[in-house]
């Protein structure tokens, strides 16, 4: 819920009720003044509230003396709305909110209230009812600060669980990840110790028996050959054992652009990367596409302008995400003749329903691939 709106809209609403009150009530039409400045106060204290909510509610409570002063017999409609309004609200945004916050306004209100009608002239008896309704209005006012703080408690919680659930969600995961690394160690283990071992004997014994038959006979021809491809066998198992021991490759994605143009920096060519905006949670088709068309992109600067400076620009808009990779073109050696390299990148973007524009520019060349966020 954000921290203006809701107060700016109450505070346009109570000027409608308010003006409106004013207009259609006989009693407040006749002599507008003191409702009109009683308006102003809960409309006034309503917007300050939008960003002071404590002061916001002192300035809202302040209409029920203002009412008095004004000859009024208590608050109008507009300041009992707006006492259950500012003071709930100040009790849902104050982080720390304590019991000393409502008190101090209640009796803030409970003194102007006395004050105006000793100035307006009122009698005791008047007073004392006076006194009665900023009591009664007060308590009204203390229920709505409680009912404000149960709100952001409970706001607080939700929030709580929402952290812990994503917590435990990410902890889940991390264990399936090390149930799976783990098991794929278990295998390699297995498979090394059953078959690569075995594999490894077997050869030993080929050799020793080779090693007893004349050379060059037909036989020994045989045992070799079966000892190559023996070793051979061998090497392709550990090879496939290493696969299984170590993690799989990182997904290609557009958070990890740094680490495609470190590799592209590594391999001579002179890029810089800007990003503006969140890439971290963009649609996984969208991002495979994107990310491929950027390295696409920067493979293509490499082969046909060589190692010119380069730049590109990640951005990531309300409804889309778009890319660019410019490069300097003016001094560039001679590079291999264009390939299908455009082709695929803009097969990639049609079919995420994006955009691909390709060409030279004075001095240079430009790609921009432009994705839109709702077609994913």
């Amino acid at each position: 819920m954000d921290g203006k709106i809701v107060p700016l809209g109450l505070a346009a609403a109570l000027a409608v009720i308010g003006t409106a009150e004013i207009l259609l009530d006989g009693q407040f039409s006749a002599a507008p003044a003191a409702p009109a400045a009683a308006l102003a106060a809960v409309a006034g204290g309503m917007v300050l509230a939008a960003w002071r909510p404590l002061a916001g509610a002192a300035v809202v409570g302040l209409a029920f003396p203002i009412a008095v002063l004004g000859g009024l017999d208590g608050p109008t409609g507009a300041a009992v709305l707006g006492f259950f309004a500012a003071p709930g609200w100040a009790g849902y945004r104050v982080a720390r909110a304590s019991w000393r916050a409502p008190l101090a306004l209640h009796l803030l209100a409970g003194a102007g209230t006395w004050v105006a009608g000793r100035a307006a002239g009122s009698t005791v008896a008047g007073l004392g009812a006076q006194a009665w309704e900023n009591m009664f209005f007060g308590l009204l006012a203390w229920g709505a600060w409680g009912v404000g703080l149960v709100a952001r408690r409970l706001r607080d919680r939700a929030e709580l669980l929402a952290r812990l659930n994503t917590a435990l969600d990410a902890e889940r995961e991390a264990r399936a990840h090390a149930a799976v690394a783990e098991e794929r160690r278990r295998i390699a283990r297995d498979m090394h110790d059953a078959v690569a071992h075995s594999i490894s004997v077997m050869v030993l014994q080929l050799g020793a028996v080779r090693s007893t038959l004349p050379a060059g006979t037909p036989q020994a021809e045989m045992l070799e050959g079966a000892e190559r491809l023996g070793r051979e066998s061998v090497r392709e198992m550990r090879a496939l054992v290493g696969i299984l021991r170590d993690p799989p490759a990182a997904p290609p994605t557009l958070a990890r652009a740094e680490e495609l143009v470190g590799e592209v920096r590594a391999a001579g060519l002179p890029v810089t990367l800007t990003v503006d905006g969140d890439l971290d949670d963009l649609p996984r088709t969208l991002d495979i596409s994107a990310y491929r068309v950027l390295q696409e992109a920067l493979t293509n600067v490499l082969r046909h302008a060589g190692p010119v400076p380069t730049t590109v620009v990640l951005r990531r808009e309300p409804g889309s995400v778009s890319l660019t990779v410019d490069n300097d073109t003016r001094d560039a050696p001679g590079g291999d003749p264009p390939g299908f390299g455009l082709i695929g990148m803009r097969e990639r973007v049609a079919a995420s329903s994006g955009t691909l524009s390709a060409g030279r520019r004075p001095g240079g060349f430009t790609v921009r691939a432009v994705f839109p966020l709702g077609a994913v």
